[in-house]
């Protein structure tokens, strides 16, 4: 009984390391290992110049959806949900992210760096420093 009760120790402690290995296998993907960039990435903080851009928008979503395109999706607070596409690519070499959005018939084009789930769009509005902060959801 006491050599039984001394194997069930290890036994469960195997069990219980090697679990998580296994579902983390199962639920890994190609698309999990080669582009973990892809997902949904949700505002944090938004400025243009001193004003809250939170304050004004219910949510400002920015969604990587495959390989070469990306969604830009917000919503005014009292207004309709809108959206933008545009297309993107990947610097392997420095992991840089290139995209590029059309907007009234101008072009758009930010370069930019996920870090542990994280970015920041940088630009100059009419004068103004424009400052989105996204979080990976």
């Amino acid at each position: 009984m006491k050599l039984k009760t001394i194997l069930i120790f290890p036994i469960l402690t195997l069990i219980l390391l090697l679990f998580p290995a296994c579902d983390a296998a199962v639920n890994g993907s190609v698309k999990s290992l080669t582009h973990p960039y892809i997902g949904e990435y949700e505002c944090v903080e938004g400025k243009l110049g001193e004003a809250d851009l939170l304050e004004k928008y219910d949510y400002i979503k920015f969604n990587i959806l495959d390989d070469k395109t990306f969604e830009m999706i917000y919503k005014q607070k009292d207004g309709p949900r809108q959206s933008l596409e545009g297309n993107y690519s990947v610097n392997e070499e420095t992991r840089e992210i290139t995209g590029e959005i059309g907007i009234f018939g101008y072009k758009f084009r930010e370069n930019i760096k996920i870090e542990k789930g994280k970015f920041t769009i940088t630009k100059n509005i009419m004068g103004k420093p424009l400052i989105i902060k996204f979080k990976m959801k």
